[in-house]
């Protein structure tokens, strides 16, 4: 994909916070889905991302820029105010 994908881009192509959810679920983490739905802002934490990986077909790097991204516009926002 060329151009850079966000946190909810990436949990959308996951098939959505209930994948993810169930996804993480069936890999034995605890997690509800508001703690996806703050991903936006916080990032996705790194102990999630080979699930991620695989639901997305995207690339480590891939995630990481959107996980970069996401993290920058919570500073800016919080800069901000």
């Amino acid at each position: 994909m060329s151009e850079a994908l966000s946190i909810r881009d990436v949990i959308k192509v996951a098939g959505g916070p209930a994948a993810v959810q169930a996804e993480l679920e069936r890999r034995g983490h605890d997690l509800t889905r508001d703690a996806i739905y703050k991903w936006p802002k916080t990032g996705v934490p790194d102990r999630y991302w080979d699930a991620l990986i695989q639901l997305t077909d995207l690339g480590p790097a891939e995630l990481y820029q959107a996980n970069c991204a996401a993290r920058e516009q919570t500073v800016l926002q919080e800069a901000a105010e």
